[in-house]
């Protein structure tokens, strides 16, 4: 039997590979380019050469095209950039100039706008002017004033069904739902799910049309840091989905193994504190490891469900009375389940029914401390301009370890002593 002939593609370097995917559908190709970690890109751009990429960028819309040039480095950036054609290069200069995750950072400058002084038969010779290629990307036709602020907006239909002399002012929707440059893609998400709407206009400051940004750009957005939050959860990043280099995933995954590691050796000390009197303590070690995992998933249940609900822009610092008051009671209730559980069946095996009123006691209030310290933690981040989703990794999880043991020998020795 012959043997199958190798895949030529595994032959090709990185470059080649994407050159061939470029050639098939450049837009895909950049997309992927732009999701690429920041070295590999940058490697691969390298061999493709600057004169290459500016060609790949010309073609490219400007809200692809900021994206794949925002992770490249920054001299082969400026380099392209200061190649480009002075009107492609000012609009994407402009879109970079933006922090990211804002609207002006994910905004599109390919957008149609017609003075409103114009009559429908004017607007449709406009229309009709607009090159062949740019004619499937028309959504919507944006009406704006002598300083191109935004007054309205248009749909094809209201072009068709009117007479030609009628006024765009006339037959206009306003006023518009817009978005400013400095928004943040979470409050954009929120506009375009509560409208339906295929995209929005960006205006600055001034309410002067700069852009527009489409709905899935911001859903491909919120993948990209639903994704990010994820891989924090689990004391990661997410660059490491995309990254093959071994010493990069160490120096994602090995800091926050170390808070663990740290977590872990402080818990060994405080156990060790509560050793004095042997006899008693020792049943209550033969439930540690049932009374830490009950704990940790409580805290980190809380604080995952408190940022993805603040990614939504559905918690603040104004809920946190009712918030506060809901864990409470979550907490309690589990601890008290769990707690009673627990304590029955210690009660059973242990022939001592003050261990099962300890374990069940300690249990309930540790767990709702750290339900509480899944709630206010991710909220403290945010306070400080920190992202929530760190804290609902393995920082939960170890200051929830600490405040357990703390709890639960404190209160289960307190208890027994007093039998």
């Amino acid at each position: 039997m012959s043997k199958a002939s190798p895949n030529p593609l595994k032959r090709l370097t990185d470059a080649e590979r994407w050159k061939i995917l470029a050639e098939s559908d450049l837009t895909q190709a950049a997309s992927a380019l732009g999701e690429e970690a920041p070295e590999k890109a940058g490697g691969i751009v390298e061999q493709l050469g600057a004169a290459y990429m500016v060609d790949v960028v010309s073609q490219l819309g400007s809200d692809v095209a900021s994206d794949l040039l925002r992770n490249l480095p920054e001299e082969f950036r400026q380099q392209i950039l200061s190649t480009l054609p002075e009107a492609k290069s000012g609009n994407l200069r402009e879109i970079l100039s933006y922090p990211e995750g804002t609207a002006g950072s994910l905004m599109s400058k390919e957008y149609f706008a017609i003075p409103e002084h114009l009559t429908v038969h004017e607007a449709t010779n406009f229309l009709r002017s607009i090159s062949g290629d740019k004619k499937s990307k028309i959504g919507y036709l944006y009406v704006v004033d002598r300083e191109n602020r935004l007054v309205g907006v248009l749909q094809l239909r209201h072009l068709i069904f009117h007479t030609a002399d009628k006024s765009v002012r006339d037959i206009m929707s306003s006023p518009v739902v817009q978005v400013e440059t400095g928004m943040t893609q979470i409050d954009v998400a929120k506009l375009l799910r509560r409208h339906r709407y295929l995209g929005l206009p960006v205006v600055d400051v001034s309410q002067r049309l700069v852009g527009v940004i489409s709905a899935d750009n911001v859903l491909q957005v919120l993948e990209e840091e639903a994704a990010d939050d994820i891989a924090k959860i689990v004391g990661t990043g997410v660059e490491e989905i995309r990254s093959k280099s071994v010493l990069r995933i160490l120096r994602l995954r090995l800091p926050w193994l170390m808070v663990s590691l740290a977590s872990g050796l402080l818990c060994a000390f405080i156990s060790g504190f509560f050793q004095n009197n042997v006899q008693t303590m020792v049943p209550l070690f033969l439930f540690v490891p049932v009374v830490l995992g009950l704990s940790e998933s409580t805290g980190v249940q809380g604080a995952t469900i408190v940022v993805r609900n603040i990614a939504l822009g559905h918690v603040s610092w104004k809920d946190l009375g009712s918030l506060f008051l809901r864990e409470m009671m979550v907490g309690a209730w589990i601890g008290f389940v769990c707690g009673a559980i627990v304590g029955s069946i210690a009660s059973f095996c242990q022939a001592d029914q003050a261990i099962g009123l300890a374990l069940a006691i300690s249990m309930m209030m540790a767990i709702t401390v750290s339900g509480l310290i899944g709630l206010l933690l991710p909220l403290l981040f945010r306070h400080f301009k920190m992202d929530p989703a760190i804290a609902s990794g393995p920082l939960v999880l170890a200051i929830c370890d600490l405040q357990t043991l703390m709890v639960y020998f404190s209160i289960s020795g307190k208890i027994l002593a007093g039998y």
